[in-house]
């Protein structure tokens, strides 16, 4: 089986200040074919279309996102947003832009991702 890349680009419901977040995951040429004829004919790749049509990719993106939010977790500027004051950028605690409190308490339903495939 060969593998083909697609990019995950994800934002989470509250968490404004972490923005959006971005990781590239291997699919199967089956998977990457389906999402590709779906792209072909004019549909946007995101969360509520794949739930809807691709119950099973659905259930992996979910997963990789949270594996994502743990890596992003470790960044020691994960939680903090930058701050200037007079002039002096200094970083400041943020709950809003925190992955870890993002991998604990997000819902599913509060996750929205889009899908791009990359050639």
């Amino acid at each position: 089986m060969n593998e083909n890349t697609i990019t995950i680009t994800y934002t989470v419901y509250g968490y404004d200040e972490a923005g959006d977040t971005s990781f590239d995951m291997d699919v199967s040429d089956r998977i990457y074919d389906k999402l590709s004829e779906a792209e072909d004919d004019g549909e946007f790749l995101d969360s509520d279309f794949i739930a809807e049509n691709m119950k099973g990719l659905h259930k992996r993106i979910l997963k990789a996102i949270r594996e994502n939010m743990e890596e992003e977790s470790w960044n020691p500027d994960d939680g903090t947003i930058e701050m200037k004051v007079y002039g002096i950028a200094s970083r400041v605690p943020c709950v809003g832009a925190s992955h870890e409190d993002m991998l604990i308490s997000a819902e599913d339903d509060d996750i929205e991702y889009n899908v791009e495939l990359l050639w």
